[in-house]
């Protein structure tokens, strides 16, 4: 058996446990979508698409690890077989996957492939595999655990273009390591195939495309994606921010207090048209407010906030500037703080604040924080009132959280201090890094494969857990630093931990006497913040 790990061949013997990788059909979904590409867009330049508005058929891919060992890939700075892609700036692996159209006959109709940017775990697909509240395997360090499954969702090239395919029956043919530069206890489950239905182009109109049809907005704040490449313009409905657009779709909701209501299209991939009516008619609506394009350079996408009046029913169109059409993205109060340059400034040593990221997008020069493409970061800006150790943490929020921190003045030159995806636990992460005093921190928090939600941010100096023997069979652990409450947890094998005590620091250390140690040959300790 030939095993490649840092791009050189191993041997190892036939009987060694290895990873065995498979696609999980039911976790496919697949559907039909419209998208539109600028011609400077990463996948047009990486070859995965043409530029334009196209067809595809987008699905998920969630591959599972079903051997006996883990798929360990470690750091692709370090591992040959990865290449840094600029445009995206981070590294891809060539080849991980290829997706293939095939007609009923089994005779190939178009080919794509999917370019490997982050092998993790990501879901625990296994009831019996390992419970590991921090992932072994992330972007720093890839891989997938046994038990355990990697999944790609909403991500670059998770398509096929089917935009010049005749409606009909086909196979939807999915193989993960193609090429076999993976070693893999068994190759004959590689291959995943799922039926699919293409339909005449716009043989189903979108769901709100109407104005009797809108989409009910029912929280606050809240974000919506659908297509309007098969939505038209009614009979006697008004054009959307003074351009005649074709291709509208429709939102309402009432307003449960006085107020501003900010919306915006943000995260949309085509020239959008915004605007805000009250009325019961299509042909009868009042405007309260309309948006072409946001008042910055390059930006095609729309921006309005209007005052709203409690208990009053406001409906949205979004149209595409002279009958374009692609994603339509529409925001509900997106986060102030979702660009760069509007971080939202945290002051003292220590704090907590909350926040959320629906609604946020990621902007163009954007790294992927901790390796994950993310999708949805939001921006905190921090200057270290005096040197010394500092952390950084998501605990308490209700999502898969992505943590980093940057120098520097501009989104596309910044320099990573550190970053993390769930060392907090419960999916929360942690850093922490040497700061200097009068040094200014850019802090993103993103969601893993994009995911959003509530988060609280917290921020304080490090703290530390000392051990101390007092004996053979006693230690003492020692706790100082940030303001909280901790579990002292013990592990004899770094991957199963069991709670020993909980102290609560509020200024002054606490000390705690493990009077088990003497029991085990090896004692690991740790000191996990509750939310």
């Amino acid at each position: 058996m030939v095993v490649m790990l840092g791009g050189m061949l191993l041997r190892t013997p036939a009987s060694a446990a290895l990873p065995d990788l498979t696609i999980y059909a039911p976790s496919t979904a697949p559907q039909v979508v419209y998208q539109s590409f600028a011609t400077n867009d990463c996948t047009v330049n990486e070859g995965c698409i043409l530029p334009g508005t196209r067809r595809l058929l987008a699905f998920t891919t969630e591959t599972r690890n079903v051997g006996t060992a883990d798929l360990i890939l470690g750091n692709p700075a370090t591992n040959s077989a990865f290449v840094f892609d600029p445009c995206h700036n981070h590294y891809h692996y060539i080849g991980f996957a290829e997706y293939r159209l095939l007609d009923t006959n089994f005779t190939l109709v178009l080919t794509s492939r999917k370019i490997g940017f982050c092998l993790e775990d990501v879901v625990r697909w296994d009831t019996n595999a390992n419970v590991n509240p921090n992932r072994l395997y992330d972007c720093d360090y890839q891989g997938i655990q046994k038990g355990w499954g990697d999944v790609y969702q909403n991500v670059p090239c998770q398509w096929i273009d089917i935009t010049r395919i005749a409606s009909g029956n086909y196979i939807l043919e999915m193989e993960t390591n193609p090429q076999r530069s993976i070693a893999e206890s068994d190759y004959s489950n590689n291959i995943t195939r799922v039926p699919v239905v293409i339909p005449e182009p716009c043989a189903t109109l979108a769901a709100n495309d109407d104005f009797a049809n809108a989409t009910v907005i029912v929280a606050s704040p809240s974000s919506f994606t659908t297509f309007n490449a098969c939505a038209g313009k009614e009979t006697g409905e008004p054009d959307h921010a003074g351009n005649a657009g074709g291709h509208s779709v429709w939102y309402k909701g009432t307003a449960t207090s006085n107020g501003v209501v900010r919306l915006s299209t943000s995260g949309s991939d085509f020239d959008t048209l915004l605007a805000v009516y009250t009325g019961n008619a299509v042909s009868n609506l009042t405007l309260i407010a309309s948006n072409d394009d946001i008042v910055l350079a390059t930006i095609k996408q729309s921006a309005l906030s209007f005052s709203v009046v409690s208990g009053t029913l406001y409906y949205i169109a979004v149209d595409g500037f002279d009958g374009a059409v692609g994603k339509v993205v529409l925001n509900i109060n997106p986060p102030f703080n979702d660009a760069f340059t509007n971080c939202q400034s945290l002051t003292g040593a220590s704090g907590r604040t909350n926040g959320y990221t629906i609604g946020a997008t990621k902007e163009s020069g954007e790294p992927d924080h901790n390796g994950d493409f993310g999708g949805h970061s939001v921006w905190y800006c921090w200057t270290a009132p005096a040197s010394g150790i500092a952390s950084f943490d998501t605990i308490g929020s209700d999502f898969d959280t992505l943590l980093a921190v940057y120098t520097g003045s501009t989104l596309d030159a910044l320099t990573p201090v550190a970053s993390d995806n769930d060392s907090g636990g419960n999916l929360a992460s942690v850093v922490v890094f040497n700061v200097t005093g009068g040094q200014r921190y850019h802090v993103a928090v993103d969601g893993v494969t994009g995911a959003t939600g509530n988060l609280v941010l917290n921020w304080m100096p490090a703290s530390r857990l000392t051990i101390q023997p007092l004996s053979s069979t006693t230690y003492s652990l020692k706790l100082a630093g940030g303001q909280g409450t901790y579990s002292i947890e013990w592990s004899s094998d770094l991957a199963h931990w069991t709670n020993l005590t909980t102290l609560t620091l509020s200024g002054a250390s606490q000390q705690y006497n493990d009077t088990g140690a003497g029991s085990f040959s090896r004692r690991f300790y740790r000191a996990v913040r509750s939310p």
